[in-house]
């Protein structure tokens, strides 16, 4: 099937006008005070984003391509709310309360993109404004964003990026020196099965397993994969650009058929919203521009466009597939994030291109990735990710201990998903609460016991050990685990316990024991996200009937299962899709 330009041109600004519009209504209208005046008013968190002026870059791409001065006028409110932010060393604040500034870097490239596509549409005074603003931020930039500041490998990345168009722009060759530094430390960060590792502290760390911090499914693919392939590209590094092609390549094995990152195992996946990460900035423009060679790029990045569609209401993209369906509020950060590379996209230009299968429609069998202790299966119609991931982001962060972190059906899609094990807020002003207290708790499989109020579970144990195998079509995993606290520490008693994941086109199979002196004590926790889905209970009892639960990470509704073992402290489920 063929998918003319001019169609995808419609589908990527139909999407992106409904955000900025979504944008515009959300913008506060006080002229009279400076504070508050042109930013954006977050419905979920009930504050101003500080990143929020980002979005002066779609602002001036719909502007542009509409000629309604509605949103050319919302552009220059929001640039000139964004003085708020503006510190006298040339960096931005991250939020009002958050000191954090890496983030001057992502608000430079989108002030660099709306000058170079719609500056004209400024008048001289505004636009030598705006130039200004984005010559302080650059130097801060040159001088701070560097090798040997102690953050993840996705500063590094985007400002690789943001020296290449900036050292362009003002004619700079520190700018493009510091650009080609950072490419090439960021392209050192590269396992042998080609995925980015970084995202975690320190960001080249070894863990006792040998394995790396990697954000796979959110911000690699979203933010530091696209703009280390726009430096190369800008930089003229062909070599450079073979590599990340390769990576990201690499990376579309972890995007669902149905347009979804999984990103059940990243380090960062407390923002995990199955169609990518609550802040960063997206993968279309990057995928679109591959895709110009090698069209399984351009098809990942029209199946993920048409995820953000799916969570798309009242024009703003909603942090999950369900949060709409549950009555959540949609965090206007994701609309004006990754409102930027959609405008990037409509700039860049599209294409005609035939569509092609995704790595993930023909995948089968089973990879195991030693960087993430995790193994990948592809079983039929089911996929699925077993993880003993022990890299320590953040207590109770990607989940461990042979957990089964996702599984995915091609009848009913999401089986299984999930993000942090325990959420919190971690990163306090890029997340958001529920007021539905009563239904949000983990979404995790998980063997548990719960004594003085306090949780052990062996999703918790980093020094759990997985054996995997495959028979005439049947795949195997088997864990050996010990039930431990959020800090992985093992239980004072015998928690020793077994889970067996059994495999065939028809079922999966999850059969475990745990000791029989505390059997009484256990329960194994099952929360089914897909309605059609069917749970049976082989062995042990179900504690119960199912109950509902919802999860803001990544965001799905579902009913959980609470099994005891038998008297030989087994417990056995099969589930089944219609």
């Amino acid at each position: 099937m063929m998918i003319r330009k001019t169609q995808l041109e419609n589908e990527v600004f139909n999407l992106l006008k409904d955000w900025c519009d979504g944008l515009i209504r959300l913008q506060i209208d006080m002229p009279d005070q400076s504070d508050f005046d042109g930013a954006f008013l977050c419905p979920a968190c009930k504050v101003i984003h500080g990143r929020c002026h980002d979005a002066v870059y779609p602002l001036m791409c719909v502007a542009d391509r509409t000629g309604d001065g509605r949103y050319l006028a919302a552009a220059k409110k929001l640039f000139t709310w964004g003085e708020n932010m503006l510190c006298d060393d040339g960096s931005l604040y991250n939020d009002g309360h958050s000191a954090w500034n890496g983030i001057t870097v992502f608000n430079a490239v989108a002030l660099h993109d709306a000058l170079v596509h719609h500056g004209y549409l400024l008048d001289a005074e505004t636009k030598a404004a705006w130039e200004a603003r984005l010559l302080v931020m650059s130097e801060w930039l040159h001088s701070r964003l560097v090798v040997g500041l102690v953050t993840n490998i996705n500063y590094f990345a985007t400002n690789a990026c943001a020296m290449a168009l900036l050292g362009r722009y003002f004619g700079r060759e520190d700018y493009l020196e510091l650009s080609r530094s950072l490419l090439s430390h960021s392209l050192e960060h590269l396992t042998e099965n080609l995925l980015l590792f970084g995202e975690g502290k320190p960001n080249d760390a070894y863990t006792a397993k040998g394995c790396r911090p990697i954000d796979v499914g959110g911000y690699n693919v979203e933010e530091s994969l696209p703009s280390l392939c726009r430096a190369a590209i800008e930089l003229g590094d062909q070599e450079a650009l073979g590599i990340l092609i390769r990576s990201y390549r690499a990376h579309l094995d972890w995007m669902l058929p149905d347009g979804a990152w999984d990103n059940s195992v990243g380090t960062r996946n407390f923002k995990w919203t199955y169609w990518g990460s609550r802040t960063s900035d997206g993968c279309q423009e990057a995928l679109f521009r591959l895709g110009k060679s090698d069209p399984v790029f351009a098809e990942a990045a029209l199946r993920n466009l048409r995820l953000y569609e799916k969570c798309t209401h009242d024009g703003l993209l909603y942090g999950g597939p369900d949060y709409w369906r549950h009555g959540e509020k949609a965090c206007v950060h994701h609309t004006f994030c990754h409102a930027k590379v959609l405008a990037g996209v409509l700039d860049e230009g599209l294409y005609d291109f035939e569509r092609v299968p995704l790595p993930s429609d023909v995948f089968r069998g089973m990879k195991y990735y030693p960087e993430m202790d995790t193994w990948r299966i592809a079983c039929g119609p089911w996929r699925a990710d077993v993880t003993a991931y022990d890299f320590d982001y953040m207590t109770g962060g990607h989940a461990s201990g042979g957990a089964m972190s996702l599984l995915w059906h091609e009848v009913c899609g999401p089986v299984i998903a999930v993000g942090a094990v325990d959420y919190s807020l971690h990163e306090a002003h890029n997340q958001q609460l529920s007021l539905k207290k009563a239904e949000h708790r983990s979404v995790c499989p998980r063997v548990e016991l719960v004594k003085d109020g306090k949780r052990w579970g062996q999703h918790y144990d980093y020094g759990a050990r997985m054996e995997a195998g495959e028979d005439a079509g049947t795949l195997h995993i088997h864990v050996d685990a010990s039930l431990c606290d959020d800090r992985c520490h093992r239980i004072d008693r015998d928690g020793s316990c077994t889970l067996d994941y059994t495999f065939t086109a028809e079922s999966l199979r999850i059969a475990g024991t745990v000791p029989k002196g505390i059997r009484a004590e256990v329960e194994y926790i099952l929360p089914i996200v897909a309605e059609r889905a069917a749970v049976c209970v082989g062995k042990g009892s179900l504690n119960g009937g199912p109950e509902p639960v919802f999860n803001l990470n990544p965001g799905f509704m579902g009913r959980e299962y609470r099994v005891r073992p038998d008297e030989n402290g087994e417990f056995e489920l099969v589930i089944t899709v219609a």
